[in-house]
């Protein structure tokens, strides 16, 4: 069985188990995936005949809380002794076993419940409203689609909505359009601010996306590794039931939804996982956080550079730790 050892590092989320007789620690990560199986591709290498290829996966969320995964495996994943059979939430000190191995889930640390300041107070629907964009995008869909056939991608892409979408009605998201093979999740800001929960959530949804990526490379085997961007914006936005008689639908209109679009588009020649806008930032009212790694990007239809902060997703786990700490 293989892992990452830790030794007196700062790690407060990890799994430990023995490895002939002697501890080991492999640390999970902020917004991090840890995976369990045979496969020498994942976080947790288990030489063991009872344990699938692609076992199991703990993922991680902005605010630390961890959710152990069943991908589907023969002998099935077991916590505290039960089988699951649907996503778990993990508490320091669960028991996880998978084929033959026993491993405890250890957190040293709680983790961070944000409140909401804006949480309680009267909401007036109204023509302009300051909203936050989200746009998630698949990477090269043409050459998947022509690899995997009409019929595989379909039933693939399906899935991977459902699952999105659940995801985003557990965000509060007030409305998904699934485009293509694109989403884009619009939250409403009703007092016309943003707070660091909005941020964390929409980061948490990015989180989600990954998880719901490694499923479906597992379940439906693409031909190469699932991979998407991200574009998120802030701005003020016309929003309402927009539409003809009987087929309108609550949306939203304007430069914000427009240039998180473009911002999605952009990370392909900034050469990141994620753009997003330096007025999410500004639009902050009950924390001051200033990026430094703030880049003027070219977007499609702009004479103007935009200035944005461009982010790998491995890098965000870092950066959720200084927006928590930021007072």
């Amino acid at each position: 069985m293989g892992g990452s050892l830790v030794t007196g590092d700062s790690a407060d989320t990890f799994l430990r188990y023995d490895v002939n007789g002697s501890p080991v620690d492999v640390p999970i990560e902020r917004l991090g995936i840890c995976g369990f199986g045979r496969a020498t591709s994942n976080t947790v290498v288990i030489s063991d005949n009872m344990a699938s290829r692609e076992h199991a996966m703990i993922r991680r969320n902005a605010t630390g809380h961890c959710i152990l995964n069943d991908l589907g495996s023969t002998n099935g994943t077991f916590l505290n002794g039960r089988p699951i059979s649907m996503p778990s939430p993990l508490r320091s000190g669960d028991i996880i076993q998978v084929g033959r191995q026993v491993m405890e889930f250890i957190q040293t640390a709680d983790p961070q419940e944000l409140v909401d300041p804006n949480a309680g107070r009267t909401q007036f629907l109204v023509e302009q409203q300051l909203v936050s964009v989200l746009v998630i995008d698949l990477r090269g869909y043409t050459g998947l689609s022509a690899a995997m056939g009409e019929t595989a991608i379909a039933a693939m892409m399906g899935e991977i909505f459902q699952e999105a979408g659940a995801i985003l009605n557990q965000a509060g998201c007030w409305s998904t359009k699934f485009i293509g093979d694109a989403i884009m999740a619009l939250w409403v800001h009703a007092t016309n601010a943003i707070t660091r929960k909005d941020m964390v959530t929409i980061f948490d949804v990015m989180s989600g996306y990954q998880g719901i990526f490694r499923v479906a490379e597992r379940k439906h085997k693409p031909p190469n590794p699932l991979r998407f961007g991200c574009g998120l914006n802030a701005g003020m936005a016309s929003i309402g039931n927009i539409g003809s008689a009987g087929s309108a639908d609550f949306t939203a209109m304007g430069e914000a939804v427009n240039i998180a679009f473009r911002l999605e588009t952009a990370t392909k020649a900034a050469g990141c996982d994620v753009l997003i806008a330096r007025d999410m930032f500004e639009a902050m009212t009950d924390v001051r956080y200033c990026p430094t790694n703030v880049v003027e990007v070219d977007l499609k239809g702009y004479d103007a550079a935009f200035p944005a902060v461009p982010m790998n997703f491995d890098d965000i786990g870092g950066f959720i730790e200084g927006l928590l700490a930021a007072e």
